[in-house]
Formats: structure tokens, sequence, C-alpha cells
């Protein structure tokens, strides 16, 4: 069997569907028969740490770099013409392609109103829903996105397969006191307690809510000396730095580009703070939630879509998602030592459910099911 792959989002920084890909690949080195092969396909060479090192693995870099949608649709096709099954990772397939083909959709964000801008409905919601009732199979991380899946985009339950998503086995508590003095002091440029969120800030996270939130739940009490640390890329210009002066915690939010040489290295940032919150209204499943839960970071977020069935009683979440609400929530767990060694000891069973060995083996059985038929 030869299985192909839209690669394209290695080749930027690895973020939730570079990361998923990485992950695949990783375990699949111990899954793939020794008649198996993937080949990823890309728009330029890929750095070397991105695939492992394995024979049965091939980069394919289809020229010209064209834009994502033109190239997935114009370039791609000729290229994976003798492939026996191709996968897309990332939402989308190519849709002239004819062959055998397997779909990864993360979420369905436009269900969400006003977490998008107005034109978002008329792009990609459009290739998302056409690529869904493409394929052969549909591969979706919750039971939330399901259920959206079959109302948005009216696909049959015999095509969808529910795989949830993972974390790494590294991904523990890291208890070097040392190390996480060092980690408090290279993010916030001293060793002071804080507060994080890992992601993209976009707009269905509702930052500006979570810094209200975080505003008042240290102004309720000015013996919390804690900071918010916005770990990743603000590519949607959320104007953090106005908005922390209008809330008079101008000198307590610090954002991030949230790049790191090793992913794993984000155990210490969770480790080193004592909250991990999200005031975000739509997620199809949250790998930074089940990865801070692992690391015994307690989980403060809102029991929306799939946020409420991946932490599962592991966190302390409010139903809707207000400044109000979560401001309490946070309070509560910034100030209870009991709380929070509680919901440590519960984070860390619940996170030890999903396993990306199990998301791997998953997902190549989907491959050789569709390859088969």
């Amino acid at each position: 069997m030869r299985i192909g792959i839209n690669a394209r989002r290695l080749e930027g920084q690895p973020l939730g569907v570079a990361r998923y890909i990485e992950y695949l690949l990783r375990h699949w080195s111990q899954m793939l028969g020794d008649d198996e092969r993937a080949s990823l396909y890309v728009r330029e060479p890929l750095p070397d740490e991105r695939v492992p090192s394995d024979d049965r693995y091939s980069v394919e870099v289809v020229t010209p770099r064209l834009s994502g949608f033109a190239w997935e649709n114009l370039r791609l096709p000729l290229a994976i013409r003798d492939v026996d099954v191709f996968f897309g990772p990332s939402y989308s397939l190519p849709l002239p392609y004819r062959g055998r083909t397997v779909v990864a959709i993360h979420s369905v964000n436009e269900v969400q109103k006003g977490a998008h801008q107005w034109w978002y409905p008329w792009t990609y919601p459009r290739l998302y829903r056409a690529s869904a009732r493409k394929a052969d199979r549909v591969i979706v991380p919750s039971q939330s996105v399901k259920r959206d899946l079959q109302e948005a985009y009216e696909i049959g339950d015999d095509r969808i397969v529910v795989v949830p998503q993972g974390v790494d086995g590294d991904f523990c508590r890291v208890e070097d006191e040392e190390l996480l003095a060092r980690t408090r002091v290279e993010q916030l440029g001293e060793d002071r307690p804080y507060v994080v969120f890992v992601g993209k800030l976009s707009l269905r996270r509702n930052i500006p809510m979570l810094m209200r939130a975080f505003a008042r739940a240290v102004g309720r009490g000015r013996e919390l000396p804690h900071k918010l640390l916005l770990f990743g890329p603000n590519h949607q210009g959320v104007p953090i730095a106005e908005l922390a002066e209008e809330l008079g915690i101008g000198d307590r939010v610090i954002q991030t580009d949230g790049v790191l040489k090793d992913h794993h290295d984000l155990t210490r940032i969770y480790s080193a703070a004592d909250a991990y919150v999200s005031a975000s209204e739509y997620e199809g499943f949250s790998m930074t939630a089940v990865e801070a839960m692992a690391c015994g970071t307690p989980v403060v977020g809102v029991a929306r879509a799939a946020f409420g069935e991946i932490v599962d009683g592991a966190g302390h979440l409010v139903d809707e998602p207000s400044v109000e609400g979560l401001a309490e929530a946070l309070h509560d767990v910034l100030t209870d030592p009991e709380l929070r060694r509680t919901m440590q000891a519960r984070g860390i069973e619940r996170a030890a459910r999903f396993r990306w060995e199990d998301v791997a083996r998953d997902t190549l059985d989907v491959l050789r099911e569709v390859s088969s038929e």
C-alpha cells in the first residue's frame, strides 16, 4: 500500500495540524508493514527533523510553489496518481482527484457565530464541506465534531470515524524547581507565578474575554502576583498591549509567538504555570488542554463543544463563556492549593486516556480499510 499525504503544513511553524502530522509519522514508523510506503507531498523541501529517518517515507516536492488552494487542486492531483489512498490531514482534499481518499476534519468552526471574519463562510468552509462530502472516510477528533459535521455538511454516519487526538508520552510533570524558576524568568523576565494560554490567538478563542477575566481574578485580591502568558502567534492582530493597559494589567501580560527549538520544551512551560486557561467557545479537541493536564497543570475553561467532552471533570469549567464566570473559576484555582492538587491528580489521570500511539494506529487502520475497498 502506498499512502499519499498532503504535508505542506510541515513547511511552517509546527502548530496544531503540523504537530498532528508529525506525531502520526513518528508512530507509523513502528506500525507500517514492509510493503507499505508513505509519500509526503510538499511545496518546498522540509527540514530533516520534520520527517522520521525511515526508508518507507519519501518527501516529494511538487513545484511551482503556488498558494495552498491552487497548489492542492492544480498541481497535486497530477503528482498523486499512483497512490493507493490519499490522506488530507488538514481539512481539505484535491477536489479534481478521483482516487480513494481520507480527510481529517479537526473542527467545524463555522458553526460558532462570530468566531471569524464576516467573509469566512464564503471561503474555507465551502472547500472543507466539498472535501468531506468527497472523501471515502472522514476522521474527526470528538463526538462533538461528528455531530457538527453531520448537521453542517450532511455527512452520513457510516463515513465518519471518531479518532480522538492525543498527548505525547514525554509530556509529564516537571519537578525540577530550579528549571521551573529559570523558565519563569525566561518567559516573564522575573521569577513570578503565571497563568498560561497556549495556541494561536484566534477570534474564536476570545482572547479579550480571557484578559478581562484574568484582570478581574487578580484584582479581587491584590495578594495574587500572577502574570498572564499568551504563548502563541497573534496572527489576527488582537490589540494585546492596548487592552492590557486599559484593564490596568499592562505590566502583567506577556505575549510571544510560542516558538520553541523542541516542542517538548512545552512541558516546562505548562509545569511552571499555576493554571492553563482558555476562553474558547469552540474547540474540536484541544491538544494543549490535554498536554497541560498531562503535566499536572489545572485547566480552567468553558464546557462548550469538545472542550468539556475532552476535559470531562478533570478541570474547572464554566457552562457559558463570560468574564465573571471565568474570573471566579480562575480565582478559585489560584487561591486554593487543595483544589489545585486535586485537579493535578485528576488531570494526569484523564490525559492518560489520550495517546498518540492509539491515534496513529486507528488512523492507519482507516487508511488501510479505504485502500482495500
